[in-house]
């Protein structure tokens, strides 16, 4: 799987997984920063764990 396709499907599981965890439901201003660093670890999680996957760079 090239890297934008990698960095899209992370962005796509990152956005679902908040969505049913409801983690960023309460966007309270002083909040924000705060939500961002936590979209961005779940992001970046999703992202390495897509890079390192043998079996999705086979199917990619």
């Amino acid at each position: 799987m090239n890297e934008g396709k990698a960095k899209e499907l992370a962005h796509e599981l990152a956005m679902e997984y908040l969505r049913e965890k409801q983690m960023l439901s309460n966007p309270i201003l002083d909040n924000i920063p705060n939500m961002v660093a936590k979209f961005a670890d779940i992001n970046r999680s999703f992202y390495e764990a897509i890079i390192n996957n043998e079996t999705l760079q086979d199917l990619y």
